[in-house]
């Protein structure tokens, strides 16, 4: 495992869960950590796996909303003022005027030294096209379908591991993505306007696209679904969850 880079899942939440932490999942490579969102339970998370704030050496965003951006703030807080470092905030230059001047301003828009950017908290990377590569991983960034008219990305990981992040079903661009793990959003209502929900899934997938796929930000009933999900797909996403990532 150390000889490779590795996917991490930190989080297989529902916004609402209580039992999982919020999705969000973690890249390591030579040493280094890089968070895939940053929702409110990010600390608990981390914690779960011996890690804590100080640990974190850059974040990525998929799209704006609480469960995975709501973390920011104690990220943004703490390393500035506790330990004295700006994380890497890496995200497409279309998310930066939600993220900061409709979200994260509010709470972070001032401090004791008086105004502040969202470049005072972070060391901001803006992304201006599809793609980006962090510590030899090659991430390239993919629409999802998510809220309407809200701008969200899923990550291709080194042309091996698809992440969603939050959608609904999206087998078009799926399948052009070769892939060995896909992490996919799910929701276990029967049917959801922003979350896949699983009979969305069995009928926009194939039974071999499925059977790479793991399932994620469920809720707390999971285990009533467990049976099915364990037969038609890979199976639900673990916390602690690991997948190698082979070097190109």
């Amino acid at each position: 495992m150390a000889d490779h880079p590795f996917l991490q899942i930190l989080g297989t939440g529902h916004s609402e869960a209580m039992e999982h932490w919020n999705t969000n999942a973690m890249i390591v490579s030579s040493g280094r950590r890089l968070l895939i969102d940053c929702g409110f339970t990010i600390k608990y998370a981390l914690r779960d796996r011996g890690l804590g704030l100080p640990d974190i050496d850059a974040i990525f965003i998929t799209h704006v909303h609480g469960d995975h951006v709501f973390g920011l703030e104690r990220v943004g807080y703490e390393s500035r003022f506790r330990y004295g470092k700006r994380v890497q905030l890496i995200l497409h230059e279309s998310l930066q005027e939600e993220l900061w001047d409709q979200t994260l301003k509010g709470s972070m828009g001032r401090a004791s030294e008086g105004e502040n950017t969202l470049a005072d908290f972070f060391d901001v990377v803006l992304l201006r096209d599809d793609r980006f590569d962090w510590q030899g991983v090659h991430c390239k960034l993919f629409r999802t379908r998510h809220t309407p008219n809200k701008i969200s990305y899923g990550l291709h990981i080194n042309e091996q591991v698809i992440f969603t992040s939050d959608t609904t079903p999206i087998p078009e661009q799926i399948a052009t993505l070769p892939a060995h793990t896909i992490f996919h959003d799910v929701t276990l209502r029967d049917e959801h306007p922003v979350h896949a929900a699983v009979p969305a899934l069995l009928s926009a997938y194939t039974p071999e696209m499925r059977k790479k796929m793991y399932l994620m930000s469920y809720e707390d009933y999971w285990r009533d679904w467990e049976p099915q999900i364990q037969r038609e797909f890979a199976g639900f996403a673990k916390q602690g969850q690991i997948v190698t990532i082979e070097n190109l």
